[in-house]
This record gives structure tokens, sequence and C-alpha cells, in this order.
């Protein structure tokens, strides 16, 4: 084989192996992107195509319906004078009621669990809570805010993409919330779909006090995740809270200071001029035993 033909095989080889080598790079990129997107749709939680989220909220429509209709006939069944059937469609017509509260009462933790398991300790997210749920839980953060000293929530009620129609629901009622309690909210100018609540210096308001503070959304399991998202507040600088357990005991502090002044008081008396003074004194000792 000539020379020349040496060369151009050698550069068709190199070629081919570059080709070959860009080809599984690629390859290998887009698994990789194929993945970090599967991974990255199992936490991005939807509740719109939740199954078990769909099939809670359609039991307790079925449920409110059924309350409906034992409804009316009681009230016809009470016009016709039959008290005994109006009495007994009334109470089936409470069972009823009762069972549709249970069944979006599950719904409502359910949809809350799921969408604030990754939040961080500044963040509520009231995606899938009916209005009246989605106060009610929002109140008990509020108030365990405040309780703890926050400075701000992060509430994201979303832009209505949702809702029906299109028209936001939970966002106007927040803000109607925040302002009946006095609490200073404006939107978040990085995403018009969060809700920004400040908490510093603010106060419970008194017509909470039928508000359990323990219930789901307290969210203290959340209290040591850092927040990732520093947002600027209107007041002034963003604020950054730290993990409670950074905290020391009030109790150690006596006895770390008192073994901190024994320390000292050896260091003062372990010097090589006392050393000396104790051989002499050993010294006399034996001597006088001797």
């Amino acid at each position: 084989m000539s020379p020349e033909r040496g060369g151009q095989a050698w550069l068709s080889l190199a070629s081919f192996s570059l080709q070959s080598l860009r080809a599984i790079r690629s390859s290998t990129m887009s698994e990789d992107m194929n993945r970090v997107s599967a991974v990255s749709d199992e936490k991005d939680y939807n509740h719109a195509t939740d199954k078990q989220y769909e099939i809670l909220r359609k039991k307790a429509d079925q449920a409110f319906q059924q309350k409906q209709h034992f409804s009316s006939e009681s009230r016809r069944a009470y016009k016709q004078g039959d008290g005994a059937a109006a009495k007994r469609y009334s109470e089936q017509a409470q069972r009823y009621a009762q069972e549709a509260e249970n069944y979006n009462r599950q719904a409502a933790e359910y949809v809350f669990r799921e969408n604030n398991l990754d939040s961080d300790c500044n963040d509520i997210d009231l995606h899938g809570l009916y209005v009246r749920e989605a106060q009610y839980i929002l109140k008990q953060r509020i108030i365990n805010g405040i309780q703890r000293n926050e400075h701000h929530l992060e509430c994201i009620v979303g832009k209505g993409l949702h809702s029906k129609n299109g028209i936001a629901k939970l966002k106007p009622a927040v803000e109607q919330l925040c302002n009946e309690a006095g609490l200073k909210n404006y939107i978040n100018p990085k995403n018009t779909g969060v809700l920004i609540i400040e908490l510093a210096g603010a106060r419970i308001p008194a017509s909470w006090n039928d508000i359990n503070p323990n219930g789901i959304g307290a969210m203290n399991e959340h209290q040591n995740v850092p927040d990732d998202d520093h947002v600027p507040l209107q007041g002034g600088q963003p604020y950054q809270q730290q993990p409670q357990y950074q905290q020391q005991p009030q109790y150690q502090q006596p006895h770390q200071q008192q073994n901190g002044h024994q320390q000292s008081v050896f260091e003062q008396l372990n010097t090589p001029q006392n050393q000396k003074i104790a051989v002499q004194i050993f010294k006399a000792i034996c001597s006088c035993i001797r």
C-alpha cells in the first residue's frame, strides 16, 4: 500500500471513530436527559391528573348529591304532613353530608401533603384545595408562623389554570383573608402565582380563636428545611431562617462556664515555680519520714 493510500485510510478510520464517539456521546446525553425528565415528572406533582385525588373528590360529590336528594325528600314529606318520613329523610341527608365532608377532608389532606412534600420552611402550596379548605389550612400556617417568629410566608396560590373558565379563585380569597387580618401581602415579582405574606410584627386575629393550630397546616415537619428561594421583600432584605437544632440549650451554658473557670485556675497553678516548690516540699516530707 502506498503512503498516500495508507494516510487516506488512517484519516478515514479516524473520522469514523470520531463520528462513532459523537454518536455514543449524543445517545448517552439523550438517555441522561430522559432520565432527568422522568425524575422531574415524578417530583412535579399535579393534582389535576392524580387518580386518588380525583376518586376522593368524586365520592364527595356523589355523597353531596345524595344529601341534596334526601333533603328534598324531607321537605316534600314535611309539606305532606308526614313528620316521621321527613325526620327519617333529614337524618339520611345529614349522614350523606357528613360523608361528603369526610371525603373532601381526605382529598384536601392528601393533595396538601403531596404538594408540600418538598416545600421549604417559608413555603405553603395551596393547589388543589377548595377555597374554604385553603383558608382554614392557611390560617393554621399563619398562626404557627407568627408564634415561631417567622419573617414571611410564600403562599403558592397558582394562576387559575385549573379553575373553571380559567378564573383564579384562591388568590383573591387569600388576599381577602390577609387584608381582613391586617397582614401585608403582595405578589412575588418573580412568580405571579405566589403571594408573599409578611409575618414580622403581625398578630393573630381574635376571630381565629376557633382555628386548631395543630392541624395539617402547621407544617411542623418543614421547619428545619432551608429556604432555597430568597425572594427580596418589599420591607427590606430577604430573610433566611436558621434551623432550630443549631440553637444550644441554655442549661448547658453555666456548666460550660464553670469548666472553663476550673481550667483557668489549674493553668495558673501549673507553673514552673510552683512545680519547684512542690518538689522541695515532697523531699522534706521524705526526710522527716526517714
